[in-house]
């Protein structure tokens, strides 16, 4: 993979993800650059509650959401251990809620300075239609967002 060198350095970079092999191009691509940049990387899948509802009918709505957070979790540990292998710092989050929302929330917490992300994904742990949340970040965010 040919990257271009850039003069800015990345000290946090965000990679929200949903375990699709869409998504995992974003994953080793952020990975690539927080190994290039010293960056610590911050892994995060979001369950995408709007997406399910709350509807009478999912009498077991908030087990169905914890087995999604749970599957997301497994996922994310398995990136973590890569990261660690590969030498570097990360992090990992499950979180709750609408995903371009919780994805920019994470970014202003965490003093991230660079999103990287799937064009889109595939139906996934937590992100339905991902093309839409990466336009939504890419559209919303005060940092750099890249697509892989």
């Amino acid at each position: 993979m040919t990257h271009i060198k850039l003069w800015y350095m990345y000290t946090n970079i965000l990679v929200p993800t949903d375990g699709s092999d869409l998504a995992e191009r974003g994953l080793e691509h952020g990975m690539e650059l927080a190994r290039e940049h010293g960056a610590h990387l911050h892994i995060l899948f979001v369950v995408d509650e709007s997406v399910y509802g709350s509807t009478p009918a999912l009498s077991s709505y908030e087990a169905f959401l914890d087995k999604m957070a749970d599957d997301a979790e497994d996922l994310a540990e398995d990136f973590i251990e890569e990261a660690t292998e590969q030498g570097i710092d990360s992090t990992m989050s499950v979180l709750r809620g609408v995903p371009h929302e919780e994805i920019l929330n994470y970014t202003q917490e965490n003093n991230i300075d660079a999103i990287v992300m799937g064009k889109r994904g595939a139906a996934g742990v937590g992100y339905p239609h991902i093309g839409s949340v990466t336009d939504r970040v890419i559209r919303e965010a005060e940092v750099p967002v890249i697509p892989v």
